[in-house]
């Protein structure tokens, strides 16, 4: 039984009924008053190696608790900034680029910490929040993170290869955080270098050491081809003048 088999089961055994969208291939089911644009891609991914029928489960509890959400649940300090590839189908509503193939997406993050939700004005008006003011907060968050989150460091031919341990579950989106250099300078310096594969896969190192870069790239490239929530295999700088891409590795024709 495919993905897509086992997730049209859960729904009929949960009393959904569905159609498919012709032009997406998403699959639409209506909700009370509400219709949902479902697209398997990332669980597709997640599981291709085998389908687990308890996480095609847990990600159809995870779309209907997103229906069930009230205005209660909505917080200013759940609001993040996280990155996000480009390429999507629908673009989000709050969104700035961070590259040519990379977004900062505004996102509101359950209490749970299990449900990622791309924010819409409908969200900002319950928050009594403007797109500016939810933007900040959205940075001051990150900033929140970093101050909570610990680098470790280990020696790649002597240079130190920093990693993040965080609870957020896109560390990516650290590298955005205003105060970055206070949790990198000590053991990388500043500024630093960046890879972000995946939004939660966060490598980096110390810019003067730029013999370092070719050798995370094998890693980069598999985890970006691999992972269900890729961003990019973009290389970039971070410093007081804030993240720029510096160059990508190559992607091979037989694994994009």
């Amino acid at each position: 039984m495919s993905v897509r088999e086992q997730f049209e089961r859960e729904l009929t055994e949960r009393g959904y009924s569905f159609e498919i969208d012709p032009e997406s291939g998403c699959h639409l089911v209506s909700v009370g008053e509400s219709q949902l644009k479902i697209s398997l891609e990332n669980l597709e991914r997640e599981l291709a190696s085998g389908v687990d029928a308890d996480r095609v489960a847990r990600f159809a509890d995870m779309v209907f608790a997103s229906v069930e959400t009230t205005d209660a649940d909505y917080a200013a300090n759940r609001l993040f900034w996280s990155l996000e590839h480009n390429d999507y189908e629908e673009k989000a509503d709050y969104c700035e680029a961070v590259s040519d193939s990379v977004d900062r997406v505004l996102v509101h993050l359950s209490a749970c910490g299990s449900m990622i939700t791309w924010v819409t004005p409908e969200i900002l008006e319950t928050l009594g929040l403007s797109a500016e003011a939810a933007g900040e907060q959205a940075l001051a968050n990150l900033g929140r993170e970093v101050e909570a989150a610990t680098l470790e460091a280990q020696a790649v031919d002597g240079t130190p290869l920093g990693y993040v341990i965080t609870e957020l579950p896109f560390k990516a989106a650290l590298i955005l955080a205003p105060n970055l250099r206070q949790l990198v300078e000590e053991k990388l310096g500043w500024p630093v270098m960046a890879v972000v594969p995946d939004r939660d896969f966060l490598y980096m190192w110390g810019a003067q050491h730029q013999e370092l870069t070719q050798r995370v790239g094998p890693v980069v490239v598999r985890e970006y081809t691999r992972s269900p929530y890729s961003i990019s295999t973009e290389v970039y700088q971070i410093s007081d003048d804030g993240v720029h891409a510096v160059g990508a590795f190559k992607v091979p024709e037989d694994t994009s």
